[in-house]
């Protein structure tokens, strides 16, 4: 059995800011599943606004059913996450009920997911799978709950039999604290994603007259959006843009979509569509807010898929990365929107002039961060050497986003 412990947020994923997180954690989850018929997701996502018990029921997430429990809500969050951490042991309970844990996934070091792995290694001799996504301070270190987070993670955390690290820094700081190996996992590429770009190369609709840029994540200043926002006022008919997200900023897009021929607002889409959408840029921008400034403790999912699917990526910096060919793929610009539109203006020739790396980072993300490299990676490192992700190519579809809740039990 696999105990999976995350803020999981699949009824609310039409709103959700993290949408990047929420998808990563879809993808996990369908991996687990087909490492086991047992998983349980503990989600700690703090959602309600109104006290609710703690639940347990079966969940849906593609096609994969899996059990959840879900934790206690109360009326003001902050109150709630810390009174969440009086649960540990009770939740502990009701997970054994399900089976003997063999590892424990939690999806980054937040307190409580912290203090519940820390349990069921102790009590059932758990492996633990730790997927370090976020720096606890990059945002806001002055905070008490990522105060709790930091200290939790540096002094109560196990050591993990495996980790699986966003970026570099995080890295280190893994290996530091634990003296464990680290996997580097910036993001995750699905075969429909693969699928969809294999159809259509970039730069091949002359007949447009028009490059097409994609912008596809969160609609906030600190995802750089309000810089996209200018960039399509600029436009002045030369590109074609593609927006898809939710956000504070989402209004302005759709307003702009209205009354300008020159980008066109989806908002809040699904992953086919998505990748579908990709499929029919030429150009593809991260424009991420200063991730120095954050402790270098993030890296965009966007960024991988990006890459895997071919275009040329314009982006902001970005963290170190092992993946170097990754980074060697993008062409970076400075965070403004003179740079970023000349960039764009000479699209074609920095994507001719990169073709070779952009070539060579596709492969290298396909090989090593698609669902069958990941499982590969994962299950040889917890159970010992595993087939190779080519003898289990037929088991390597990623999770499609659904998710439906039956069978419901208060606690």
């Amino acid at each position: 059995m696999i105990v999976f412990i995350a803020p999981y947020s699949a009824a609310r994923r039409g709103s959700n800011r993290n949408l990047g997180a929420t998808r990563k954690i879809e993808f996990f989850l369908a991996m687990a599943a087909r490492m086991t018929s047992n998983v349980v997701l503990v989600n700690t996502l703090h959602e309600s606004t109104k006290w609710v018990p703690r639940e347990v029921r079966k969940c849906t997430v593609g096609n994969v059913r899996i059990r959840e429990i879900a934790l206690r809500r109360y009326p003001v969050r902050i109150l709630g996450k810390f009174l969440n951490l009086l649960e540990v042991d009770a939740v502990s309970r009701e997970v054994a009920q399900f089976g003997r844990p063999d590892a424990v996934w939690i999806y980054n070091a937040y307190a409580f997911e912290v203090m519940l792995a820390r349990a069921l290694t102790r009590d059932f001799g758990a492996r633990l799978i730790f997927q370090f996504d976020d720096w606890m301070l990059a945002r806001r270190s002055l905070h008490p709950k990522p105060l709790i987070d930091f200290l939790a993670w540096r002094y109560l955390l196990p050591p993990p039999s495996v980790c699986l690290a966003v970026n570099d820094h995080v890295a280190a700081r893994e290996h530091e604290r634990s003296g464990r190996p680290v996997l580097p996992c910036p993001g995750v590429v699905s075969n429909e994603l693969v699928a969809a770009c294999a159809g259509r190369q970039p730069f091949q609709k002359p007949d447009s007259g028009r490059t097409v840029v994609g912008y596809f994540g969160g609609l906030w200043p600190e995802k750089g959006a309000d810089l996209v926002l200018e960039l399509v006022k600029r436009s002045s008919g030369r590109f074609l843009f593609h927006v898809c997200g939710n956000g504070p900023l989402a209004d302005a897009f759709a307003e702009v979509s209205r009354l300008s021929g020159d980008v066109r607002f989806h908002g809040q889409v699904d992953d086919a569509t998505l990748f579908d959408l990709i499929a029919e840029c030429d150009v593809l921008v991260n424009v991420h807010a200063s991730i120095e400034k954050m402790g270098n403790g993030v890296f965009p999912f966007k960024v991988v898929e990006y890459v895997a699917s071919g275009r040329l990526v314009i982006s902001t910096d970005l963290p170190p990365m092992s993946l170097h060919d990754v980074i060697e793929a993008v062409h970076f610009v400075a965070p403004r929107v003179e740079s970023i539109q000349d960039a764009l203006s000479d699209a074609p020739h920095l994507y001719a002039v990169k073709r070779q790396k952009i070539e060579k980072a596709m492969a290298v993300t396909r090989d090593m961060l698609s669902a069958n490299a990941l499982e590969h990676a994962i299950t040889s490192m917890l159970f010992g050497p595993q087939p190779s992700p080519d003898e289990r190519a037929d088991d390597a579809d990623a999770v499609k986003p659904n998710s439906n809740r039956e069978e419901h039990r208060h606690a």
